[in-house]
């Protein structure tokens, strides 16, 4: 027993000593809150005005040709404008890429685009991958050749939502 309470007592003694040499964790700084006034100096522009300005009014209303795109911040020209279900707009090449990323408007967070590469092709029920996706009107997705074989069909509805095609 007395070799037991030895053997434990040196192992502690030497735990200690590692433990006092080792040099000190140097500790992170706390992250620095920002309060909203800096950041609204920050962003007081005229540029900046104007565009906070443009995207509060186009929150509300219908996108138009002149408006800002909310991806790239281009001003959209009426050719080459494409229209979401919430009624916003972005710049067509915005849009294909937007399509593939995020279900919802980037100004009103309405969804938009109900299918994404990964969800599950509703006739098949296979994986959708970008390469293959063919949208409907109501933004569902299908792989190209099930989407054909569904026209090809007679089918007039989507067969998630049963909107129109």
């Amino acid at each position: 027993m007395g070799y037991l309470l030895f053997g434990v007592g040196l192992a502690l003694v030497v735990a200690l000593a590692i433990y006092l040499h080792q040099p000190p964790v140097p500790q992170r700084a706390a992250p620095q809150q920002r309060n909203e006034d800096e950041d609204e100096d920050e962003f007081e522009g005229t540029m900046g005005k104007r565009l906070r300005r443009n995207f509060t009014e186009q929150r509300t209303r219908r996108s138009l040709p002149g408006d800002k795109c909310a991806v790239c911040l281009d001003e959209m020209n009426h050719g080459d404008m494409k229209y979401m279900k919430c009624g916003h707009a972005m710049d067509g090449t915005c849009f294909e890429e937007y399509r593939y990323i995020r279900r919802n408007c980037p100004l009103c967070d309405k969804p938009i685009n109900l299918s994404l590469p990964g969800d599950r092709c509703a006739i098949c029920l296979e994986s959708l991958s970008r390469a293959n996706m063919a949208h409907l009107r109501c933004q569902h997705a299908l792989h190209f050749e099930c989407h054909q074989q569904f026209i090809e069909s007679g089918a007039k509805c989507c067969p998630l939502c049963r909107e129109k095609l």
